[in-house]
């Protein structure tokens, strides 16, 4: 942790808002998972909360490819790997709001003790969620490509819609 810290802080660093928006969408699941009382719910937490892990890492890798297509100046390459950068946040993003559901799924099941670790764990799920989004718009404006950008957003609407969904059940 203390090295992924000082990787963060480091000028120059790849390692910034998206690996610290996977970074915290991690700890969100890990801290719901053991507040949870069905196993399926633990499993699918603790399958998020690996995806995440992973998408810090990769988050540093791809946007320092961006970075290298921006300096030899290819809007090709640029477009296509600002794309791919940009599929990090949305899936830090969908796993935000997968999170925040199941926070809200289990809130009358968890004890009144533990109540404080869910409240905490909601928040650090929509704090990703909102560091996601904000780095998901940034790249959209860089991109200025119309057309992915609605993609883009009808898939995040539909992340939103979904998960509010399953709040009405």
């Amino acid at each position: 942790m203390k090295r992924l810290l000082e990787q963060v802080s480091r000028r120059g660093s790849w390692v910034g808002g998206g690996s610290v928006a996977a970074l915290s969408a991690a700890l969100a699941a890990a801290l719901l998972q053991k507040l949870v009382v069905r196993p399926q719910t633990a499993r699918r937490l603790r399958g998020i909360w690996k995806e995440c892990l992973e998408l810090v890492e990769q988050d540093a890798v791809l946007f320092a490819r961006v970075i290298q297509a921006t300096r030899r100046n290819n809007r090709h390459t640029f477009a296509r790997t600002l794309k791919e950068a940009t599929e990090v946040p949305c899936r830090v993003f969908e796993r935000a709001q997968a999170i925040q559901a199941a926070c809200r799924a289990a809130q009358r099941a968890v004890k009144p003790r533990f109540q404080s670790d869910l409240l905490c764990a909601m928040a650090v799920a929509m704090a990703a969620g909102q560091s996601a989004d904000v780095l998901i718009q940034t790249n959209l404006a860089w991109l200025d490509d119309r057309a992915y950008t609605k993609r883009i957003r009808r898939r995040l609407q539909v992340a939103r819609r979904g998960h509010a969904r399953q709040r009405h059940r």
